[in-house]
């Protein structure tokens, strides 16, 4: 059988782009592994209200946030409230369904329970072997769209391998929280979260996800069960109960290329997580839509080769690989910093200018923004990070 695209993987990323492929009349097929769109749920849920109106429709919110606590080493703490909401919580594995109905309703073919094994390339077609339920199948297509997520195999089969740097992340949802409304609590420090950081974000009156992510070769695991026995994040937690647990992988740094001869990579696959929150719906969003417009002209055009969807590139690297790069340094500067000196940063962020600046400009898409903008209000905090000079100089 042959489809002009087969899009593997059904996460945010991918339904997007086989739904706006289906729209331009082309015959496509999303290739889910799992036998439930969204299932198992690999992520906290929180993005920001530009995502839902990037996204085109509405989607039921869990909630509203507008504020968050963070807790330092050596009893550092920082608290600020916005006078907007910043943050929404949603249910993700709801979200994953709605966009996949949307490719569907257009004309996508959906293949649950199919997992990619590979392909090989005949002329200027590619063939594809899936496998379902025991059963093998092969098909042919012109074009692959890669949003199998941090591990790949549509990356590695093309030869789009980079070197990234990947955390392991792992949670869950909590029942019996202690939590300010309308509140994300961040945790940071070697003890709680190495080279990353925990979070809480409440999803009802006493009800959370929790979670954390370290780089490997650091276990989230035992820092997750941490959480319960010491320090700010124990207080919060005393009388919680877990309810179920979630794991995953993050990857940072973005492909370059992200295309080859009839394939293109999008969102974690592309390596569109933020390296400042590990945050992905939005830039996969964003990567979906340069993918689908880069196909549909290159299906117009005939012509599925790299010299055509290099213009995917192009288009991912002047909207969002800016910011990448930015959150990168960011990064880049955070992982360097001691325990003392987070103490310190987190203990200057409560000068009320400083939080003024938090509060007006913090946005979980444009991290880089909050940060230039707190060291144009104290440039003396540019002795914690001096790499972040490095895009200036």
């Amino acid at each position: 059988m042959y489809y002009d695209a087969l899009v593997i993987g059904a996460g945010p990323s991918g339904s997007r782009v086989a739904w706006r492929l289906a729209e331009a009349n082309l015959k496509v097929a999303l290739v889910e592994e799992d036998s439930i769109v969204g299932e198992p749920c690999q992520c906290a849920g929180l993005v920001t209200p530009r995502t839902i109106d990037y996204l085109g429709y509405d989607i039921p919110i869990l909630g509203e946030m507008n504020g968050a606590r963070l807790w330092g080493p050596q009893n550092s703490f920082l608290e600020f409230q916005a006078n907007e909401t910043k943050a929404l919580v949603i249910n993700r594995p709801d979200l994953d369904r709605s966009i996949a109905d949307k490719a569907v309703s257009a004309g996508a073919v959906l293949m649950t329970n199919t997992q990619y094994l590979g392909f090989s390339r005949i002329d200027s077609h590619l063939k594809v072997t899936l496998q379902s339920e025991n059963k093998t199948i092969e098909l042919e297509t012109e074009l692959i769209i890669g949003s199998d997520g941090p591990a790949s195999r549509v990356a590695r089969d093309a030869e789009l391998q980079t070197s990234r740097e990947v955390l392991a992340a792992f949670g869950g949802d909590v029942e019996g929280l202690t939590t300010k409304e309308n509140h994300v609590e961040l945790f940071v420090g070697s003890e709680v979260a190495p080279r990353f950081f925990a979070w809480i974000i409440p999803t009802g009156e006493s009800t959370g996800r929790l979670g954390l992510a370290t780089s490997l070769p650091s276990r989230p695991k035992k820092y997750f069960w941490d959480l319960f026995k010491k320090g700010a994040p124990s207080a919060l937690l005393e009388n919680a109960k877990i309810v179920n647990r979630i794991s995953g992988l993050i990857p940072f740094g973005l492909r370059n290329p992200a295309y080859s001869d009839n394939v293109i990579l999008t969102g974690d696959a592309a390596g569109m997580a933020k390296p400042t929150s590990g945050g992905g719906i939005y830039s996969g969003l964003v990567s979906a839509d340069a993918a689908a417009d880069t196909a549909i002209l290159a299906f117009q055009k005939g012509d599925l080769s790299a010299s055509t969807l290099k213009r995917y590139q192009f288009l991912i690297e002047s909207d969002f690989a800016k910011e990448l790069k930015l959150g990168s340094y960011l990064r880049r500067a955070f992982v360097e910093l001691s325990d003392s000196q987070l103490a310190e940063i987190i203990n200057s962020l409560n000068d009320p200018k400083i939080k003024k600046t938090i509060q007006e400009y913090g946005d979980l898409d444009y991290a880089s923004a909050v940060a230039f903008a707190v060291l144009k209000v104290k440039p003396q905090m540019i002795k914690f990070a001096p790499l972040l000079l490095k895009p200036f100089v």
